[in-house]
């Protein structure tokens, strides 16, 4: 009978483990991606990079501003809120008032309590079941906030282009009220 104390079953053992450990990794971040993917269509990602942002940000800058205006995308139901952002899903379940936080890359879930779950994990499936039945609700959010950002800088622009005709209006009236003073 093999004694399961001899350090060469243990390092076999560590082995073992080790090759698990990844494999549910690598499982985690394909999913993770698979995710995003999914969120983050070729359709949402081009109506992104479309928006004009020449006005606000120089072109080093545009990437950044893209997400820091448009995000993160909020989306509440009865038990949970989500906050969407461009790498990560902020959870807030409200009976418990817990927090987690999906990692899209690594495919991570960690809660509030600095849990980090697994794959295998209960709780970890049913949070992705969740984010998993609101990819559509994503979606149609990002469209309906990139449109928002539209009709706001078009609103900026028209403000602006309404207080430069202001101004020159005004330099006329002052202009003409002088010439009536002399």
């Amino acid at each position: 009978m093999k004694d399961k104390t001899n350090p060469i079953n243990k390092l076999f053992t560590s082995i073992d483990n080790l090759f698990a450990a990844e494999k549910e990794q690598n499982l985690r971040s394909k999913l993770g991606k698979e995710i995003k993917n999914l969120i983050f269509t070729d359709d949402i990602i081009t109506k992104l990079y479309e928006t004009d942002f020449s006005d606000l940000v120089d072109e080093s800058e545009k990437a950044n501003s893209i997400f820091s205006n448009i995000f993160p995308v909020y989306i509440r139901r009865e038990t949970a809120s989500f906050r969407l952002y461009k790498h990560k899903i902020e959870i807030n379940l409200f009976p418990k008032n817990t927090r987690y936080i999906y990692i899209f890359d690594a495919g991570r879930l960690t809660s509030d309590s600095l849990n980090c779950f697994r794959l295998y994990d209960n709780d970890y499936v049913d949070i992705l079941i969740m984010i998993i039945t609101l990819i559509p609700l994503f979606k149609e959010n990002i469209n309906i906030a990139l449109d928002n950002f539209e009709k706001n800088i078009n609103t900026y622009n028209e403000n602006i282009l309404d207080s430069n005709r202001k101004e020159l209006l005004a330099e006329d009236n002052f202009k003409f009220l002088m010439s009536k003073l002399k």
